[in-house]
């Protein structure tokens, strides 16, 4: 099997030799898809730090590659949460897990199904570059939320919601990129 641990030393888990790794990218390590970081990437080893109990890990395991860097995730509710080191919301796990947390369980940091009332500040036909605010939310009285269009970007808004309430995934705007 392709891309599996070969060692394991307390949180420290090699890969043999692999090109399918990069140095700071997001890992789901073992049956348990614990998450781990890429530490260090050489001709022989992928090293990985996992921020999670590695015990009952074993040789042979898989590890999964994601492609993506260790992130946190930004938005609405973010304030009203307290979260763990690898930004699992606490309130929510214990909710699912009772009062540890199970190894490998993923939920996601931000409620997915909680509505914020969203002002849009542009409208369908406007340009708009990076870095310019297109909508707020309002998580506190004294925190805005406000989303930027992202830096690279740059072109006309072909969809733009109407004021109102959404989700952290709902579609409130679309641009057609110049380039």
């Amino acid at each position: 099997m392709k891309n599996t641990i070969h060692s394991i030393n307390g949180p420290v888990v090699t890969v043999a030799a692999t090109k399918d790794f990069a140095m700071l990218e997001m890992v789901y390590v073992g049956y348990k898809r614990l998450v781990g970081e890429v530490i260090a990437v050489n001709d022989k080893y992928t090293t990985i730090q996992v921020y999670e109990v590695t015990t009952g890990l074993k040789p042979g395991e898989p590890v999964e590659p994601t492609g993506a860097p260790m992130c946190a995730t930004l938005g609405p509710g973010i304030l009203s949460n307290i979260f763990d080191g690898i930004e699992r919301p606490l309130k929510m796990l214990e909710r699912q897990t009772g009062a540890f947390i199970s190894e490998g369980c993923n939920i996601p940091p931000l409620d997915e199904n909680r509505k914020w009332q969203v002002a849009l500040k542009v409208k369908s036909g406007e340009a708009v570059k990076g870095g310019q605010i297109y909508a707020t939310t309002q998580e506190t009285q004294l925190i805005e939320h406000r989303c930027l269009v992202p830096p690279q970007l740059k072109g006309e808004v072909v969809f733009c919601a109407a004021d109102g309430e959404y989700t952290i995934n709902d579609v409130i705007l679309k641009i057609k990129d110049e380039n």
